[in-house]
């Protein structure tokens, strides 16, 4: 049987009726809305989740340590930041307009102003001020040196641990030394004592094999004595029954006689 058409099933749903005798029609219009509510109902739910990602993202982006400013900031910026901070060690930068002045002839320049007296006064000031500073300088300078001393003595001092270490171990090498060695002798003195042991009883041995032939002999004596013993008795009970039969010899010719 053949697949119906497109066109044949469309028109066997328009004619169909329910329990009622209803065309079911409606139903299906019901169905194909239900069906695309689904389908929108599960676009927006993945366009949520799709933000809900994005967000997720932003966060991880928000959570990563940012960039230093530096890297996309002026020259002029960066020695800006340069002079705040020396600016905390009460250094500030020089301007050169101000000492340089405008009118090359003119004592123009916003320089302080003092006398040879006066300058030799502070010159002498710093000149002292140097003098402390090269003394403390000096000073700071043995003082890396006792330091570098003592950190050099106590290296000499941990050389002479070694030292005595050595020694030690190689006093320990000689104990072990003697111990093998008194190992070996307790060996020796084994191997002599087996060897002793050896000896007795190749000397037992030797007697066991010295006897047996002087066994052997007794024994044969033994049973020549035996043999010669029956051989006695032999002859004993011989003569025994030839008495008898000369006996029963005589006293049959005397009942003849009579």
């Amino acid at each position: 049987m053949a697949n119906p058409t497109r066109e044949e099933a469309t028109e066997k749903r328009k004619t169909q009726r329910d329990s009622n005798g209803r065309f079911t029609a409606k139903k299906t219009v019901d169905a194909i809305n239900e069906t695309v509510q689904s389908v929108s109902n599960a676009v927006g739910h993945a366009v949520n989740s799709a933000q809900s990602i994005a967000s997720n993202v932003n966060n991880i982006q928000q959570t990563v340590t940012p960039r230093s400013k530096l890297t996309q900031t002026a020259s002029k910026e960066s020695f800006s930041i340069a002079g705040n901070i020396a600016s905390e060690y009460g250094i500030a930068d020089i301007n050169l307009k101000d000492l340089l002045g405008s009118e090359p002839y003119k004592a123009d320049a916003n320089i302080p102003e003092m006398t040879a007296a006066e300058a030799n006064v502070e010159k002498l000031k710093i000149q002292r001020q140097n003098n402390s500073l090269s003394v403390r300088t000096a000073k700071t300078q043995q003082g890396r040196q006792v330091v570098k001393l003592a950190t050099e003595q106590r290296h000499l001092i941990g050389d002479v641990v070694d030292f005595a270490t050595a020694a030690i171990e190689v006093g320990s090498k000689v104990l072990t030394n003697q111990i093998s060695e008194t190992n070996y002798s307790i060996r020796q003195s084994k191997l002599e004592q087996t060897e002793e042991q050896l000896s007795q009883q190749q000397i037992a041995t030797n007697g066991t094999v010295n006897l047996t032939e002087g066994l052997r002999e007794e024994w044969n004596l033994k049973l020549e004595r035996q043999a010669a013993r029956n051989d006695s008795l032999r002859l004993e009970i011989e003569g025994h029954i030839k008495n008898n039969e000369i006996k029963r010899q005589e006293i049959e010719a005397r009942l003849l006689e009579a």
